[in-house]
């Protein structure tokens, strides 16, 4: 989603504002105060522009704590979250790792719209109990009223990646048993519901032309969701591939190997770390013992190359983080992910049997090597 803002952490979670943000904070700002200024016609122009952007700093507000209750329920059922964006079509939970069971997901999936339900609420009552003399009043809470509604009921819309296609998905999982089956109901359901949305955005723009604006949103919602769930169900396929493949059918078993008294400047390191290459093994007493990276050495000024053997920076083999040839890849690529490694090493003993990195994984899906679900 580009650059974000990072504005600190509530609950313990990271929250930012992709610069997307501003322009959504700039638009739902006029729009509200275009509102307001024909509902009450007798404000002044600070007091409707103020108001609007006090009720869009406030509907934001509640996006957040629509995506913090999808936070914390993931939390409290083990799942890490590595954040919270805000950005131009609302807010993303930044989870480390999907649901392992299907009624785990439909709880983090179904508390966000029950949280905007709640706050929907919440407003009605204040506005109920604002006195009719506060205008202010009585405009704000109608508005984040009526927001929080229609942010709930949208997210129930059956596609992914809203909540209602998470909880298709929970069903879908739940009744086959099967993640990869409830993935692609979930993922088709939201090409079908964007793409609803995209063509009911256009005819609304050419039929309507008072609400051009409108027509124009609707359709760039849905082409995001069309979007969305596209490169969610290609990444799920990728993992279902991963899922019928062994550490073992994928890693590396070949590499350039150096001596560790052999210097960083020497020629046939800059070789060995050329094209594609990011690491070479290091050779101590005839036997692999470690690794060099392109960002070990980035580390060292480059003026000390010349005085620098690779056994002072290798990494050592029992500092790699490892994983066991038969355990299924996609176990691996979760590691990958979760903890943001490089690569992962496979050891018998202290003897390496092979490497696997991210690069592998891209470059063994290109080759088409995975069975096609």
């Amino acid at each position: 989603m580009g650059g974000s803002i990072n504005l600190g952490r509530v609950l313990g979670i990271p929250i930012s504002i992709n610069y997307s943000w501003i322009l959504a904070f700039l638009l739902f700002t006029y729009l509200l105060g275009s509102q307001f200024g024909e509902t009450y016609p007798r404000w002044s122009s600070l007091q409707q522009w103020g108001i609007a952007g006090i009720t869009t700093v406030l509907f934001f507000l509640s996006v957040l704590a629509h995506e913090l209750s999808h936070s914390v329920v993931a939390v409290r059922m083990g799942i890490p979250v590595r954040g919270i964006t805000l950005f131009i079509f609302g807010g993303v939970s930044q989870l480390a790792q999907e649901a392992r069971r299907p009624l785990t997901e439909f709880l983090v999936a179904v508390v966000g719209p029950l949280s905007s339900v709640v706050l929907a609420l919440v407003f009605f009552v204040l506005h109920k109990l604002a006195p009719a003399t506060s205008d202010s009043l009585v405009a704000v809470t109608f508005a984040l009223f009526s927001i929080n509604i229609s942010l709930a009921a949208f997210n129930m819309l059956p596609g992914f990646p809203l909540d209602g296609g998470r909880v298709l998905r929970s069903a879908v999982w739940g009744v086959t048993g099967s993640y990869w089956r409830g993935t692609q109901v979930a993922a088709r359901a939201g090409q079908g519901v964007g793409g609803l949305m995209v063509a009911g955005g256009v005819a609304w723009l050419f039929l309507g032309p008072d609400n051009g604006f409108q027509g124009a949103w609707m359709a760039l919602v849905g082409w995001f969701l069309v979007s969305a769930a596209t490169s969610t169900y290609r990444q799920e396929r990728a993992r279902e591939q991963f899922k019928s493949h062994r550490v073992s059918d994928v890693m590396r078993t070949s590499w350039q190997a150096l001596p560790g008294e052999m210097l960083l400047s020497s020629p046939q390191v800059a070789q060995a770390l050329s094209g594609l290459e990011d690491f070479l093994a290091v050779l101590v007493d005839g036997r692999v013992q470690g690794i060099v990276t392109r960002r070990g050495m980035a580390r060292i000024p480059q003026a000390d190359w010349g005085a620098t053997p690779l056994s002072q920076v290798m990494l050592s083999l029992s500092d790699l983080p490892r994983i066991d040839a038969e355990e299924p890849v996609f176990n691996a690529l979760e590691r990958l992910e979760t903890e943001k490694l490089d690569r992962l090493a496979i050891l018998q003993g202290d003897l390496l049997l092979g490497i696997l990195s991210r690069a592998d994984l891209q470059r063994w899906l290109e080759r088409g090597r995975g069975n096609q679900p």
